[in-house]
């Protein structure tokens, strides 16, 4: 059997730190590190600590310092309903995220998918997301302004299956600067607000199978 995921909870709160380590312990997870702030993980991890994937609450957390830490595992964040205007620009930018009551399972399914290098949300969190980017772009999708690519179609359907620029990247064989630079350009191209976005675009405009 392989070896059970190592995983780090980080929680300001004490109550909230405790209940998802004991849920990702019973889900069969090696919780390896516990802590309040990104700087108690990075002690942790100092001390050659063992961590695949990261468990973050970012409720009082400062985000800005996890996004500036170079070589910080991949993280699956947990949002409260206050953090709504935030969930579709973290979406955008390949987060894995659940909301903060989500059960034992989601939570565990997601550190699963983060740590294999795929982005992963709850249905909740991804229809808030496409409400959000359809309000702040209104108007019907049609084709995209500019004619996407051959790499950019195949960008494309990569990202309709949720996968960050890592994954991307190593699907199709290229750096993850070029597949963020890809993604970039699809946005621009449909005239999109973000990653889902350009998706739900796509799929109206036909350009992708289902749409």
């Amino acid at each position: 059997m392989p070896a059970p995921l190592r995983v780090a909870v980080v929680a300001v709160s004490p109550l909230v730190r405790a209940g998802v380590r004991a849920a990702l312990q019973r889900a069969g997870f090696e919780v390896t590190a516990a802590a309040a702030t990104q700087a108690e993980l990075a002690f942790a991890a100092s001390q050659e600590t063992a961590i695949d994937v990261v468990v973050l609450d970012v409720g009082g957390l400062d985000m800005q310092a996890h996004e500036g830490h170079e070589g910080w595992p991949p993280a699956v964040l947990l949002v409260g309903d206050n953090d709504e205007a935030l969930v579709a620009q973290w979406l955008a930018e390949g987060a894995t995220l659940l909301p903060r009551h989500a059960p034992a399972a989601q939570i565990a399914a997601a550190a699963q998918a983060a740590a294999a290098g795929l982005v992963a949300t709850s249905r909740e969190l991804m229809t808030q997301s496409l409400r959000v980017t359809q309000l702040s772009a209104p108007g019907r999708a049609g084709e995209p302004h500019e004619p996407l690519t051959a790499r950019e179609t195949e960008v494309l359907a990569q990202l309709a299956q949720g996968l960050g620029n890592k994954a991307i990247a190593e699907a199709l064989h290229i750096s993850t600067h070029t597949a963020k630079f890809h993604v970039a350009q699809i946005i621009a191209k449909l005239d999109a607000s973000s990653r889902a976005h350009a998706v739900a675009k796509a799929l109206r405009a036909g350009l992708l199978e289902g749409g």
